[in-house]
């Protein structure tokens, strides 16, 4: 099987922009979501991907209508499987749902959601939110029963957890990235697009971008930090040299 060398899509998620602005606790207005945004599109970005906690800790929920008005590209809500979560994506209608899983006490996504044990509602927000014409990715680890689930509720996509992969060594390294890739051909054979993301860097671009039939790689945090000592327009123009095959 040959893996076809599709552009992969560059999403950059912007949350840490708005860690920026709530760490004085929304006392301030800047930085301000929709100049990072804008200026990202510019430099390259074809998504932006921004997470609406329950918590509530960076974006809000006036940022997501601000971006899902101004839209300067595909705008991506990664969101808990909530009613409250629903009907708000419903209301401002994003190109693309991601739902990941949440926890109060975590600094950031742990792991993958758990299809299988949540297939019965997902279903049925996956439908709802087809209705209004949003596609829609499940993200989750490399486990071939969460793909075969995420196939069997309807999803668009499936985003593969790259956290684990990026922090362990190693025979455990290899072993994740062995998993990765056979949930990437299984995506992929059952009809739905690939994408990944979480945790990386600009060197973990040049080996996640072998994944075969990746489409989209979603990265915030270390375009984020780069873009503190080289602006964000050369940051995002960086990684979307990298992630070219």
């Amino acid at each position: 099987m040959k893996n076809q060398k599709k552009k992969i899509r560059l999403g950059v998620n912007i949350d840490h922009v708005a860690t920026l602005r709530q760490v004085r606790g929304g006392t301030t207005i800047y930085p301000s979501i929709l100049e990072a945004a804008e200026i990202s599109a510019k430099a390259g970005a074809q998504q932006i991907t921004i997470h609406l906690r329950e918590d509530r800790r960076h974006i809000q929920d006036k940022d997501v209508e601000l971006l899902c008005k101004k839209r300067p590209c595909l705008i991506n809500l990664e969101m808990a499987a909530t009613d409250e979560m629903l009907k708000i994506a419903l209301k401002r209608k994003p190109d693309w749902v991601c739902f990941v899983p949440e926890k109060r006490q975590e600094l950031t996504t742990e792991g993958g959601l758990d299809v299988v044990k949540l297939e019965k509602k997902l279903k049925k927000m996956v439908e709802s939110l087809h209705k209004k014409n949003i596609k829609v990715s499940m993200f989750i680890a490399g486990d071939i029963k969460q793909v075969e689930a995420s196939a069997r509720i309807g999803a668009d996509a499936v985003e593969l957890h790259t956290g684990h992969w990026v922090l362990w060594k190693a025979d455990k390294k290899r072993k994740e990235w062995q998993s990765l890739k056979a949930a990437a051909l299984k995506t992929h054979e059952l009809g739905m697009n690939v994408h990944a993301g979480h945790g990386l860097d600009f060197i973990d671009c040049e080996r996640i971008k072998k994944l075969p039939f990746l489409e989209e790689l979603n990265i915030g945090h270390s375009i984020i930090c780069h873009s503190v000592f080289m602006g964000l327009n050369k940051a995002v123009k960086a990684f979307k040299k990298q992630i070219k095959h």
